[in-house]
């Protein structure tokens, strides 16, 4: 670092030029560089204490400074909430169709019980194609008659017939003549119960 002595110097010069001596000269010029060298140790000084308290001072504040906190845990916000909202309204189901118990299936035994146990009683026409009737002879429909498996049937032509034509129902085999008479007894024919209009009993 230069010395900043120079207007010093000059004046000093100029002192000397005015009769002043050289020794006070000097005197004067190491007395300035003293007070220079004691003004750069108090700076120095100064700026080591100034140092000093502020790194005494960090130091305190921090041993003095408490623990801090332990972070909290966080909680997620609980959702807000709301007005319950009314429930959807659920539409009532429909109530199952009632079912109508069912009778149980009749047994066959009594189903076959159930049916007819004679044939339908048939057509005079139905009749004049299974008997050999003389020509412009017919069957009267309203003298067709019918007894459980046995129809008869009186006959009407260009002169008066007597008697009446007999038919047998079978089972496979349908209806079929019989034979012809004015009258049967019933037990020739196999009739023993019953009360048929065509033959007689005993």
């Amino acid at each position: 670092m230069t010395d900043n002595l120079g207007p010093l110097r000059q004046a000093m010069s100029d002192l000397a030029e005015h009769g002043g001596s050289a020794d006070m000269y000097e005197r004067s010029l190491h007395r300035s560089r003293q007070v220079q060298r004691r003004a750069r140790v108090a700076t120095a000084a100064t700026a080591g204490v100034a140092v000093f308290a502020i790194g005494g001072a960090v130091a305190l504040a921090t041993a003095n400074r408490p623990n801090p906190p332990a972070p909290v845990a966080t909680q997620a916000p609980s959702p807000s909430v709301g007005p319950t909202s009314a429930a959807p309204s659920v539409a009532p189901t429909p109530a199952a169709p009632s079912r109508t118990p069912q009778s149980p299936s009749p047994d066959p035994s009594t189903r076959t019980s159930n049916r007819p146990r004679y044939p339908d009683c048939p057509s005079a026409k139905a009749l004049e194609r299974l008997a050999d009737l003389p020509k412009d002879w017919h069957f009267v429909p309203s003298r067709v008659q019918c007894w459980r498996n046995w129809a008869t049937a009186s006959p009407e032509g260009p002169t008066v017939g007597d008697g009446i034509y007999l038919f047998q129902y079978r089972a496979g085999t349908g209806w079929r003549y019989h034979s012809q008479g004015s009258g049967y007894r019933c037990e020739d024919l196999g009739i023993t119960t019953g009360n048929p209009p065509f033959c007689e009993m005993g």
